[in-house]
């Protein structure tokens, strides 16, 4: 029974997807005497990084220049932590003597790093958070079947490229809801109004009418059969209704022979990967411009309430839901003198936190805000600790 139960375990084990960066870095330490308590600096130096290398493929320059402090406290201070595993490839001592140097190669968790990046809320900027969602809506008489594998191709590129942005964006199962109530209220038909209400339903922030229009087979280019496809984009905010871009990208894949309909298909899905990739950084360039237009590329805030009653709990939260500028509120965790919320603002971490607690004050709430790391904010009722 013993050894089901292990053979058990290890099949799990080996069932869990890994999401490990495997990088080659080189880590050195001053020789003071030990070469012992060298080399393993030298190790620690090397491992910090390979998880350096592993937070830079996740946030760009500017948002680690910014976070800096709680990167290095939080994220590099505990870099064992992130690395699953590593070999060491050369070590020794420098020709000059002084130095001791290791050469490793590490496998770097960048779930892991990921996962501490969000909890710091430093991968949480709203501006990359927004929630899309991507509605395929045939308008053109040309355009082809959602369930075409063409347009599935295409559908992947464009959320890989969403997802590389920052954006969220709705799974399978979701998706597969969204079609069913829109061809139930035959959205299909009816004006973007109606989309818009539904991505509101379904908390969505920007909707993507999306259309894949294929050019005719066998046509003759020249030398060459050019397969061509056309990618639409409608997107618009679901707050307001307001229309934030109209994008139309053309591609095209060239064959020396005449594509049948197997070959034609498979091409259409390269035309269609590379057009749907180009007109979705086209469409995030104008959404981000347009939300920075008006005023909303804020942050998100993990706020912790402790030891408040339920009374002055509801006090706290009718206050968040009211005051102008916060937005997305969510009440995340809520539990006897406990409470747990998401908040954006695009005020910083040091002006919110004294905004809140002088409005409060005003309600004769008193919080004491506790240091805390990232764009973390607790605040405790004085004389309850």
């Amino acid at each position: 029974m013993q050894m089901k139960i292990i053979l058990l375990l290890s099949s799990l084990l080996f069932a869990l997807p890994l999401t490990a960066r495997e990088v080659t870095v080189t880590g050195s330490a001053e020789l003071y005497g030990n070469i012992g308590n060298a080399r393993n600096q030298a190790i620690y130096n090397a491992l910090r990084q390979a998880v350096e290398q592993g937070v830079g493929a996740l946030i760009d320059s500017q948002t680690i220049s910014q976070n800096f402090e709680v990167i290095k406290d939080e994220v590099l201070s505990s870099s064992r932590g992130f690395v699953t595993n590593y070999d060491i490839l050369t070590e020794g001592q420098t020709s000059g003597g002084n130095t001791y140097e290791v050469k490793i190669r590490a496998e770097v968790s960048e779930s892991s790093i990921k996962d501490k990046l969000s909890a710091l809320r430093i991968l949480h900027k709203k501006m990359g958070n927004k929630r899309v969602m991507v509605v395929y809506i045939e308008k053109d008489p040309h355009a082809l079947p959602r369930n075409n594998g063409a347009v599935q191709t295409t559908l992947s590129s464009i959320q890989e490229e969403l997802n590389s942005k920052g954006f969220r964006i709705f799974n399978e199962s979701a998706m597969q809801t969204i079609y069913s109530t829109i061809e139930q209220a035959a959205t299909i038909d009816r004006p973007t109004e109606n989309l818009i209400a539904l991505a509101l339903d379904q908390r969505a922030e920007v909707v993507v009418q999306f259309e894949m229009i294929a050019g005719k087979r066998g046509k003759k280019g020249g030398m060459f059969y050019a397969t061509k496809a056309t990618i639409r984009f409608a997107v618009y905010d679901a707050s307001t209704g307001r229309q934030i871009a109209d994008v139309s990208t053309t591609g095209k894949e060239l064959s020396t022979y005449a594509p049948g309909p197997y070959d034609w298909y498979e091409m259409l899905g390269k035309v269609g990967k590379r057009a749907g990739r180009q007109a979705t950084i086209e469409a995030v360039d104008k959404i981000t411009q347009f939300y920075q237009n008006i005023g909303d590329q804020g942050f998100a805030y993990l706020m912790v309430f402790r030891n408040y009653s339920v009374d002055e709990e509801d006090l706290i939260l009718d206050y968040l839901e009211g005051t102008p500028g916060f937005n997305s509120l969510s009440e995340l965790k809520n539990s006897p003198l406990y409470m747990e919320i998401e908040l954006f603002s695009s005020e910083q971490k040091s002006r919110l936190r004294r905004k809140i607690r002088r409005d409060l004050r005003k309600q004769n709430i008193v919080l004491v805000a506790q240091e805390s790391a990232g764009n973390r904010l607790v605040f405790v009722k004085p004389n309850q600790e």
